[in-house]
């Protein structure tokens, strides 16, 4: 049994290369850290491959795996994998494994467990072990994992109430709904461009995700106002970043100390013009400078209530046009050069690297039932969740699934993914398996193209088209109107060089955009190869058009 007293003791910063170096000197193909809380096993350090495989996370909470066996005997515990064994292994690919697990007088209830998994039969398990004890402090690793915990802790509790915020912004500041997510998207990916520190990105994403957060404290009625601000509303909007420097002080101050002052100064101008302070240039945080443009594209790409969207020719116009005045130019261009990438929508959106929480829907059918819930994606621990905001009393109506399907709303658009759901509680739901819908062959493009639906009966009904491909739009109108997912409707698409295509289809799937409008996937159905043809030369113009212009300015 390891257990210690709490003695002061400085951390070794070399901590984890020294670990890395031990892993590579006796061959062990996974070293990882862990930390036991009330039975709950948190991954808090991986040093090597991915570890926690499917098999092993739908088990875990069943103790019967090498980390549960160590905390309960609290000594070393070494496992053969073996055919009829009844313990289940870290990765089916082990065959050896070893924990050993630490405890201190202070924690009691909390236990660090380092864990060695092998590919091959180790020589001398004992004499390795050995080496181990003698090379390393373990009470510097109790203290290590313990921080590391906390910090995991403290990402849960704020990731929680994020949802919480966001669900309250969706029915209060309707304007700003799926802003933040949208600025944590494009923040990301122009810092992947400029190589900002892998290790810094997180952090980044937090900040991004609560740029705007001090808009809590800003009436609704200037948030949500039609039609320019006044003066004196403009000033009072202005305070939102010295409002948001004080709400990220106190939720981030112990976990990441630097999201304060980026959301703080992330409306500053990179020629001195901006606000609180007037910084200048490279006296702007960098991530603030990211997280200014980021913000401008998607103020400028998604509706408001004062505004209808911006076209992407125009957001690269104004990026050009503002850059060394409003925006730093080495980030206009990164932030250009992920527009180019993006064009074409990615098929798979949740491969996009970097983000952690999304709103998305999950439908549940069941043999009795089908059960709609709004909510949150979320990862946790390289695990998927999804986090409803409603609740089903009764889950055990949930263990008998049909089929499941997530939907993940972004960039004003939505993905469609077949998933394994296993319920957890009324609220939460672990989510593994996670299946594309799209077709592989489907080509798609952003585009605002206004559009006319034709009812059967002859009514015309004015929407916007949001997302296009060869096989079907996804379009957006306000939610008055109820459409028969039964029956044929026409399209009539006008497009900017004043091709008119009629097109025959039905309405596959809806999905609630805001407290007034309403996304509807429109699927074409016996559409002819001279109609197809012409909507994909319509797509490639686009992008050709697109492209030549992000090289033009």
């Amino acid at each position: 049994m390891f257990t210690y007293f709490d003695n002061d003791i400085e951390i070794n910063l070399d901590l984890i290369e020294s670990l890395s170096n031990f892993k590579a000197e006796f061959n062990i193909n996974c070293l990882s850290i862990h930390l036991v809380d009330n039975k709950k096993i948190y991954n808090v350090e991986e040093i090597g491959t991915e570890i926690i495989d499917s098999a092993f996370s739908s088990q875990i909470i069943q103790n019967n795996n090498i980390i549960s066996l160590a905390c309960d005997s609290l000594k070393p515990v070494y496992h053969l994998v073996e055919g009829d064994d009844t313990i289940v292994p870290i990765n089916k690919n082990f065959i050896e494994e070893v924990c050993i697990p630490i405890k201190v007088e202070k924690h009691k209830d909390i236990i660090v467990c380092v864990y060695f998994g092998f590919t091959n039969k180790t020589k001398d398990i004992p004499e390795l072990l050995s080496l181990f004890f003698s090379k390393f402090n373990l009470f510097e690793i109790y203290s290590y994992a313990f921080s590391k915990y906390n910090q995991l802790i403290g990402i849960e509790r704020i990731s929680k109430l994020l949802m919480v915020l966001e669900d309250n912004i969706k029915f209060n500041q309707p304007s700003l709904r799926m802003h933040a997510f949208n600025v944590a998207f494009w923040t990301i990916e122009i810092a992947k461009k400029l190589n900002f520190p892998k290790d810094e990105l997180e952090k980044l994403y937090y900040a991004a995700l609560f740029h705007d957060i001090g808009k809590i404290r800003i009436k609704s009625s200037i948030i949500n106002k039609e039609g320019p601000l006044t003066e004196e509303e403009y000033e009072e909007v202005k305070h939102h970043v010295e409002y948001g420097y004080i709400i990220t002080k106190e939720l981030f101050d112990d976990i990441y100390s630097d999201i304060p002052l980026w959301v703080k100064y992330h409306h500053e101008m990179y020629d001195g013009s901006g606000y609180p302070n007037g910084l200048k240039g490279n006296d702007i945080p960098l991530p603030s400078r990211i997280i200014k443009v980021a913000d401008v594209i998607d103020v400028l790409h998604s509706p408001r209530s004062y505004k209808q969207p911006v076209s992407v020719d125009k957001i690269i116009a104004e990026l050009k046009r503002c850059s060394k005045k409003d925006f730093d130019p080495e980030v206009v261009n990164a932030a250009l050069e992920v527009i180019n990438e993006r064009i074409i929508l990615p098929m798979d959106i949740l491969k996009s690297d970097g983000e952690k929480i999304l709103p998305a829907n999950l439908s549940l059918q069941t043999y009795k039932d089908i059960f709609n819930l709004e909510g949150y994606f979320y990862l946790n621990e390289e695990k998927s969740y999804f986090k409803s905001t409603n609740a089903i009393k009764d889950i055990k109506d949930l263990w008998n699934l049909l089929s499941a399907s997530l939907i993940i709303e972004k960039f004003n658009s939505i993905y469609e993914y077949e998933v394994d759901v296993v319920p957890l509680d009324e609220n939460n739901y672990l989510i593994s398996n996670i299946r594309l819908l799209e077709k592989k062959s489907y080509v798609s493009i952003l585009w605002e193209l206004e559009a006319i639906l034709i009812t059967q009966d002859g009514k015309n009904i004015n929407v916007k088209v949001k997302r296009l491909s060869a096989d079907d739009l996804l379009f957006v109108c306000d939610n008055t109107y109820t459409f028969n997912m039964a029956t044929l409707y026409k399209m009539r698409l006008q497009f900017e060089d004043g091709e008119v295509l009629i097109l025959n289809g039905r309405i596959t799937y809806s999905y609630p955009a805001s407290a007034d409008c309403v996304y509807y996937k429109y699927t074409f159905t016996n559409i002819i190869e001279t109609t197809r043809d012409k909507l994909f030369r319509q797509i490639f113009r686009k992008q050709i058009e697109l492209r030549r212009q992000l090289r033009g300015f």
